[in-house]
């Protein structure tokens, strides 16, 4: 086991911040990890506070969102209806998006969003990095909306330009796994019975790539207890309802729970809880294996 502290935090622990480059959206950043590896991830409470709309685009860092209240327009016609969850792949483009609050008030469509370095090993940058590095940018031109545009007038994606002011090389995406996002719906699944723990069942929604990335919800009943370990992957839990004990912390809707490898966290219900549990094994550095071959 490793000495590092679970960590566990409550959405009510976290201010809401206007740092979306459209204006549109508030964050809550749960939680994150080291800047200076592959593995670097941020886990982020999103909301809607005006009208959304963006070009068709993609990233070199891989994606989660579940939509906890109202539905997110993907693209082509794809919305992620709220429960559902959405898997976004590295390399594959999705929008353009255009999502109107119409008569829903600003601030209640929210989502929950984890992105993470993927399997190619590009990594992803932090907040505080991000916002360093525009900035810097601004010295010598501006972002308009998800652009960045210099002051010769050459125009290029914002996140695309930081990338490449913090590494100071062209970005590259890598070839696409999957064509475009996979939307699951989990109360499409079946509950499963956890045979070792009374009381506790799960939905496994998916894995991905060679990394071996993966979701699932978890259910504990009132009174039951559930352990999570595993030797090789650090685990992201976020409470979607009910409330209980995760070692001697208290947990409510909208916890955030960060497990490392080898780290075991037990999870006491007081009433019915429900969680969503991302899986992130160690991102390989094949890409040097495959240099030296």
């Amino acid at each position: 086991m490793k000495d590092e502290a679970i960590k566990v935090v409550s959405e009510n622990d976290v201010e809401w911040r206007r740092d979306h480059p459209t204006g549109a959206f508030r964050f809550k950043y749960l939680l994150s990890g080291d800047d200076a590896s592959p593995d670097n991830f941020m886990l982020v409470l999103a909301r809607q506070d005006a009208d959304f709309a963006t070009e068709r685009h993609r990233h070199n860092f891989d994606q989660f969102r579940i939509s906890l209240h109202g539905d997110m327009n993907v693209g082509k016609g794809i919305k992620l209806r709220q429960d559902q969850l959405g898997y976004f792949p590295e390399g594959a483009a999705y929008g353009p998006q255009d999502d109107q609050l119409g008569r829903t008030p600003p601030g209640e469509p929210m989502h929950l969003t984890l992105q993470f370095g993927g399997a190619s090993g590009y990594g992803y940058i932090s907040p505080d990095r991000l916002r360093a590095c525009r900035d810097e940018l601004r010295k010598d031109g501006e972002f308009v909306d998800i652009l960045y545009r210099r002051k010769d007038g050459k125009t290029q994606g914002g996140l695309e330009a930081v990338w490449e002011h913090a590494f100071g090389r062209k970005l590259e995406y890598p070839k696409p796994r999957y064509l475009g996002p996979i939307i699951m719906d989990p109360n499409s699944f079946p509950w499963v019975p956890v045979s070792d723990a009374p009381g506790v069942a799960r939905k496994h929604l998916g894995t991905f790539t060679e990394r071996g990335i993966w979701a699932e919800s978890v259910r504990v009943n009132a009174g039951a207890s559930w352990k999570s370990l595993d030797p090789g992957a650090r685990r992201l839990l976020f409470v979607r309802a009910g409330n209980g004990t995760c070692g001697k912390n208290a947990i409510v809707q909208h916890t955030a729970i960060q497990i490392e490898a080898g780290q075991a966290a037990e999870i006491s219900a007081g009433t019915d809880v429900e969680l969503l549990l991302f899986g992130l094994p160690p991102v390989s550095d094949h890409r040097s294996a495959e240099a030296a071959a």
